[in-house]
């Protein structure tokens, strides 16, 4: 039984798969796609090749883990900035400006390429399947507003944050970029309740 580093086997099993993580991610950066073999993450991690398979099937499978690594915690930050919100006109402009300081503030630029172009079709659709789950939390506010076609306006708030994004992935700046996101959703949920 190999040696654990961690107060329990599942500490230690969760601190080796980030750290495996850590190593894909590194030499995406240096290397790009050409450069990610399991030889060299295991390297890069310190253990040996055939112990990476324990924590994946694939490099896919790792490439799966780097690309959705920090969602967790941009929805528990959107969540939170909802939260933190009384009125749904509020809640949804929270929504929209916590996703864009998510963007700002992570990789998101650098994993969504990434996604786009080197992942399997299943992988892909469990990255789609993420991104719903936290189109959700803005579903669910459209309807509380009452609006008359809410899968439209969810459409439309959806598109307005992810054209913004991509403006603070193109380094535009998140301030102004997010002000504008607010003013754009306020109008929007005004119109919608005429």
């Amino acid at each position: 039984m190999p040696k654990i580093e961690a107060g329990s086997v599942r500490e230690h099993r969760s601190q080796r798969l980030a750290q495996l993580i850590d190593a894909a991610e590194a030499i995406l950066n240096e290397n790009g796609m050409q450069g990610l073999t399991a030889g060299a993450v295991a390297a890069r991690a310190g253990i040996a090749r055939n112990s990476i398979y324990r924590y994946f099937d694939s490099i896919e499978d790792l490439l799966e883990l780097v690309v959705t690594r920090e969602f967790p915690a941009w929805v528990a930050a959107v969540e939170r900035a909802i939260a933190a919100e009384t009125s749904p006109e509020e809640q949804a402009t929270a929504y929209v400006r916590a996703n864009l300081e998510q963007a700002a503030h992570g990789t998101h630029g650098w994993r969504a390429t990434l996604s786009r172009g080197s992942l399997s079709p299943s992988a892909r659709e469990r990255v789609r399947n993420l991104h719903t789950s936290l189109h959700e939390a803005l579903a669910r506010i459209v309807r509380e507003l009452g609006q008359p076609q809410p899968e439209l306006t969810v459409a439309v708030l959806q598109a307005v944050v992810d054209a913004c994004v991509r403006r603070i992935d193109q380094g535009d700046d998140l301030a102004t970029v997010s002000d504008f996101a607010a003013e754009v959703t306020r109008r929007l949920l005004d119109h919608d309740r005429r």
